[in-house]
């Protein structure tokens, strides 16, 4: 079994804790983690449910795109992208976990994020 950088990636998934402004049920979310080159590696993309205020909802396991390493994530992004129907604003908190073949993970995480119509996307570093 490869280790250390050379291990690859089995699993990403992501939580959700939405904090004093909901998600409406119609409102899409969508995930993608990429590479330094922007190669997409894993993604989620759905309207899920309801986030009600002060709630935990996942994780949502990501749709992976292809073999990637460790070592290669390192330098990777993720990126949260926001479609509202209407006016909703969604005010969370994010973890994503992505998993290794041998079980090491890199994160990525955020606290007090704010996402509407006018600010749809945030994108952060793989940690």
């Amino acid at each position: 079994m490869a280790k250390g950088d050379d291990a690859l990636l089995t699993r990403a998934s992501v939580m959700f804790h939405t904090n004093d402004d909901d998600k409406d049920t119609d409102s899409r979310v969508e995930i993608a983690v990429e590479l330094m080159d922007k190669t997409l590696v894993a993604s989620i993309a759905d309207e899920f449910q309801h986030f009600a205020d002060n709630s935990d909802a996942g994780p949502f396991t990501l749709m992976l795109t292809g073999a990637v390493t460790r070592g290669a994530l390192k330098t990777g992004n993720m990126s949260i992208s926001f479609a509202p129907k209407g006016s909703d604003r969604w005010r969370f908190n994010f973890f994503l976990d992505l998993l290794f073949s041998d079980g090491a993970h890199l994160l990525a995480r955020a606290n007090g994020l704010e996402l509407r119509s006018s600010l749809p996307r945030q994108s952060f570093g793989i940690e």
